[in-house]
């Protein structure tokens, strides 16, 4: 007998936490197409640069500076959104140099000059999973007119 009141209060209790949720104003930031279009346009271009980190950097000494300039437009852009700071967090892990996402690839890249073909495509799988999350977060954001 109680164990078919279990279900009954978890349903009633999911069922209450659900309406009272829908009530409240969003805690995270709405769906910005920019933000998502930004950030998969960074995702390619970032994949693309790394596949030439075989090559010195300083041959691509412009794109890096371009894409390190794109990354902290992306963060400031991500940081001035209010209730954005989860998509800001993730912003400044990928473009920290101290790091193991992309800004601490090109610094990696640009202080040996060159790096191995195992790197990069284990760097590139690190930080393509790292834009998909940025990406999945963004698309999952409540689009203006469903609020």
């Amino acid at each position: 007998m109680s164990q078919n009141r279990y279900p009954l209060f978890f349903l009633l209790t999911g069922w209450f936490v659900t309406a009272l949720l829908a009530g409240c104003s969003p805690a995270i930031a709405p769906y910005s197409p920019v933000a998502f279009e930004k950030a998969v346009d960074m995702k390619v271009d970032a994949l693309r640069l790394m596949q030439q980190a075989e090559e010195p950097a300083a041959d691509h000494e412009r794109r890096i500076a371009t894409l390190k300039r794109d990354l902290d437009r992306a963060w400031e852009f991500a940081k001035g959104r209010p209730r954005n700071e989860h998509s800001a967090r993730q912003w400044e892990i990928m473009r920290d140099p101290e790091a193991h996402l992309l800004g601490g690839f090109l610094a990696h890249w640009e202080q040996e000059g060159t790096l191995s073909p195992v790197f990069i495509f284990e760097s590139q799988r690190l930080i393509s999973r790292a834009f998909d999350a940025i990406i999945g977060l963004e698309s999952g954001k409540l689009k203006p007119s469903d609020v």
